[in-house]
């Protein structure tokens, strides 16, 4: 089979373009729609190849204990292992495979993990968080399950660029927002400020240092290895980030008040006026 007919496409994930190699054509149509609006023609940076396999055996599948995948790391090669995948990524190369069954989540959870050390290298991260464009840029609001990121994007309901994982890259002096196919839309915008969610009986917010806001993003950071060099190069960035862009605890009623109160708040930033 000739190689334009293994390719699945090339992509643009958080200004990193990605090459997906399939024969399963099935698998091509699976990711068509998901993947359509991200496509680019720059060169890409990185691959993967797909081998669509047999799902496992329910006896087989129902054995596996754990999280959905592990992932484990050696040298420069992370690696991805669940009931019915595996796969490695060598990051030297920029190269990886990936044997999984007919379903999208094996291979976008190793985007996940593999986009995730490429951004924290660069100086950026991935964050569970929605990301809303304003009249100044991206407003991120991040908080641990439950805390409101669907709630605040379903209640604005324009220019979200995606209720679940934020991709945070630097670019010069500043933070561009941007998401991933498989949760968001191909919307990019500089990143204008960082909102820790609490429910709250009314709209309210409070500045957090960059201390705080580091140990407020830690626990909804994404890792590809989690391991003390990744920490220490996300406490780097992240405090780096939070010197340059303002960051809140924002307290929220379940309605789009607090859209408007931020347009005041930023309104008062603009012209130096107290919070």
């Amino acid at each position: 089979m000739h190689a334009s007919q293994e390719l699945v496409g090339a992509f643009d994930i958080a200004g990193i373009p990605c090459r997906v190699e399939c024969r399963h054509e099935g698998f091509r149509s699976l990711l068509s729609p998901r993947y359509r609006d991200f496509a680019t023609g720059a060169a890409p940076e990185l691959s993967l190849s797909v081998e669509v396999v047999e799902p496992p055996p329910d006896d087989v599948a129902a054995r596996w204990s754990g999280p959905f995948a592990r992932f484990g790391a050696s040298d420069e090669t992370l690696s991805i292992e669940g009931a019915g995948f595996r796969g490695a990524f060598d990051e030297r190369s920029g190269r990886g495979w990936i044997v999984q069954p007919l379903d999208p989540s094996p291979l976008e959870t190793f985007l996940t993990a593999i986009y995730a050390g490429r951004l924290l290298r660069a100086g950026g991260f991935f964050l569970h968080a929605a990301a809303i464009v304003g009249p100044r840029g991206a407003c991120v609001f991040f908080g641990p399950s439950g805390s409101g990121k669907t709630t605040v994007a379903d209640l604005v309901g324009e220019n979200v660029i995606t209720d679940e994982t934020t991709a945070i890259r630097r670019d010069g002096e500043r933070y561009m927002i941007s998401a991933v196919p498989w949760r968001g839309r191909r919307l990019t915008a500089p990143l204008a400020g960082l909102f820790r969610l609490r429910r709250g009986p009314r709209t309210s917010f409070t500045p957090l240092s960059p201390a705080a806001a580091v140990r407020e993003l830690l626990p909804s950071v994404l890792f590809s290895r989690a391991d003390p060099t990744e920490l220490d190069r996300f406490l780097e960035v992240a405090g780096e980030l939070a010197r340059c862009v303002p960051c809140y605890t924002m307290y929220f009623t379940p309605d789009r008040s607090f859209w408007d109160a931020i347009g005041s708040l930023e309104q008062g930033e603009r012209h130096g006026l107290p919070l």
